[in-house]
């Protein structure tokens, strides 16, 4: 409506220069016809009344857009201070993931030491375990050597006696043999001058 009461206006300023009349806007009271004054006047109302209108509305639209800008600071400060504080927590939550981390990282490294203080303790005693079976039973190789050994001697001196003992036996009987040989001999002689 306010572009089709500036056209009128521009009409009638052009149909005024047309008749090489005053236009609207020289405002000149030289116009004979009453009715041409009232539409000027009403129209420049109109015009008026269509630039408040407006103001009106381009004050409102500064002033929502002047709320919703307000608005937006404020949306943006809580973002901010949201993405701040998200960025904190955040690097609370890795240097506690950090420091858990670490500790776990020491607590292992300790149980792996400890691990392997322990692997030598038991290799040592392993060793030593070890050395200590080689030599009891060296110990033990040695005394039943010797006990092979002295055995051996009493074999060989059992057998030295065993023999010793045979020959002793049959120069026993040899002589016994002899005695009885000799005796039958004697009763033979004895039985023969019998008979």
């Amino acid at each position: 409506m306010f572009r089709q009461n500036i056209e009128s206006v521009t009409d009638l300023n052009n149909l005024s220069k047309k008749n090489d009349g005053p236009s609207i806007s020289d405002h000149r009271p030289d116009f004979s016809d009453n009715s041409e004054k009232a539409l000027i006047a009403r129209l420049q109302a109109e015009l008026e009344k269509q630039r408040l209108e407006h103001g009106v509305a381009l004050q409102t639209v500064r002033r929502e857009s002047s709320d919703e800008i307000e608005q937006l600071k404020h949306t943006i400060a809580l973002i901010r201070d949201e993405l701040e504080k998200t960025t904190l927590n955040t690097k609370e939550a890795v240097q506690n993931s950090v420091a858990s981390t670490t500790e776990e990282i020491r607590n292992l490294k300790e149980t792996i030491i400890n691990l392997r203080v322990a692997l030598d303790e038991k290799d040592h005693e392993k060793s030593v375990a070890v050395q200590e079976v080689v030599r009891r039973t060296s110990d033990e190789i040695d005394q039943l050597k010797k006990t092979v050994s002295s055995l051996r001697d009493k074999i060989e001196i059992a057998k030295a006696d065993a023999r010793d003992e045979i020959q002793r036996i049959k120069v026993e009987k040899l002589q016994e043999i002899e005695v009885l040989q000799g005796a039958i001999s004697s009763l033979r002689q004895k039985y023969e001058k019998r008979s």
